[in-house]
């Protein structure tokens, strides 16, 4: 389990998002870089269509309850 401590410039809940339903209004969403998520939720043991945290401006402190398992994937940043 995760506490959010500080959510800092940008951080949201994505998962694979919804494609194929435009037709009904309905945009794609998800998360910006869907094979980093994939990635993590490879490296994890998760479902492919698990959702996971993304992190955009940083500044996202969490702090752990009880053991996790965490992957950290995308673009070059500070951890």
């Amino acid at each position: 389990m995760l506490e959010v401590v500080r959510t800092g410039g940008l951080a949201t809940v994505q998962d694979r998002g919804r494609p194929g339903h435009a037709h009904l209004g309905v945009p794609p969403s998800g998360a910006l870089d869907g094979p980093a998520l994939a990635l993590a939720n490879r490296l994890v043991g998760n479902p492919p269509e698990a959702a996971g945290l993304e992190v955009t401006l940083g500044g996202l402190v969490l702090r752990t309850l009880a053991p996790v398992t965490v992957a950290v994937t995308g673009a070059p940043g500070p951890l």
